[in-house]
């Protein structure tokens, strides 16, 4: 008796900042990664450079049955015109650099949205008391570089999407002031103006006008060192740009008609989790009146696991595909 058909591919998760591979085992319907790898992406002229690094450091190109990347932006008919790197990819190319029989470039959100059913208690933070939604359509949303979101029906269906540009809006009397600097600066204000890392940096200057504070010049990573020297307009940032991340957790909780559950995935809120007041938050989410009492019952979860979207890419091929 023979076990389950093995297939072997190369995955890849491709952001602004670095550019992470694995190579995926399946079999069985079970995903496995080994080699896991993280390059910068400033350190290569394009994406097959960085490919060609990865399978130097693995010692050597091995033979593939898929190759699929997970990348930031949109995917146009088989390529990706990157938005935060003068980078641009095709499936095709892709095929012919690795040698893979089926290759998928896809959202790094819709890689990380086919992951949740994979995902383990182990791999998330359960924010609140709600564990169990009423559907199986789930939401992913992440801010990093960027932000962006994606949903995942009945398993397998999954919708990219541009959330993170659409309108940014203010719930209370502090967040129209924010708005209001940020809007006579930039012009229209987006979720990704506010959700990303350069976004706590637009917040961090807007908040500091708001409050008459000096406003230092700060990059993302000194503004959440809050146990740094001048933290005052830092804490004031954190604690606003979370409050802001429960209220678009509930509007994409709508939008997307997601009362299968919320996940929150990117580079920030892992890192600031120990900053997040879980009810404080929640109340931020469910403040949906008058559909107040849907929002309440469904989960909302941070994704901790180090490679969500390496997971994603090895699980978002069917072996149909994989063997077309």
């Amino acid at each position: 008796m023979t076990g389950p058909e093995t297939f072997r591919g190369l995955v890849g998760d491709i952001g602004g900042t670095n550019a992470r591979f694995a190579i995926a085992e399946r079999a069985g319907g079970t995903a496995t990664l080994s080699g896991v790898k993280v390059f910068e992406t400033d350190d290569y002229p394009d994406l097959y450079a960085v490919i060609d690094a990865y399978f130097e450091q693995a010692g050597g190109q091995t033979d593939l049955d898929f190759a699929v990347l997970a990348v930031a932006g949109p995917v146009v008919d088989g390529e990706i015109h990157f938005t935060n790197l003068d980078w641009v990819v095709s499936e095709v190319e892709l095929a012919k650099r690795t040698g893979a029989r089926t290759t998928r470039l896809i959202n790094d959100l819709a890689a990380i949205a086919y992951a949740l059913p994979h995902l383990t208690d182990a791999d998330c933070h359960l924010l609140g008391t709600v564990r169990e939604g009423e559907s199986k359509t789930l939401s992913v949303m992440g801010a990093g570089t960027g932000f962006g979101a994606a949903v995942l029906v009945e398993g397998r269906t999954c919708l990219s999407t541009e959330s993170g540009h659409a309108s940014w809006a203010p719930v209370n009397d502090f967040e129209r002031d924010i708005h209001k600097f940020l809007s006579k600066k930039y012009g229209r204000v987006t979720i990704e103006m506010v959700l990303s890392g350069p976004g706590l940096v637009h917040l961090y200057e807007a908040i500091t006008f708001v409050r008459g504070e000096p406003t230092l010049d700060l990059t993302p990573a000194q503004i959440t060192n809050l146990d740094g020297p001048d933290a005052q307009g830092s804490r004031y940032t954190v604690e606003t740009f979370f409050d802001i991340l429960g209220s678009v957790c509930g509007d994409l909780a709508l939008l997307h008609g997601a009362t299968g559950g919320m996940y929150i995935a990117g580079g920030i809120t892992p890192k600031l989790i120990k900053y997040l007041d879980e009810g404080r938050f929640r109340a931020r989410m469910e403040a949906k009146a008058p559909m107040a009492t849907l929002v309440e019952s469904i989960p909302s979860r941070v994704i901790t696991h180090p490679y969500p979207a390496l997971v994603g890419a090895a699980n978002a091929l069917t072996e149909r595909e994989i063997r077309a």
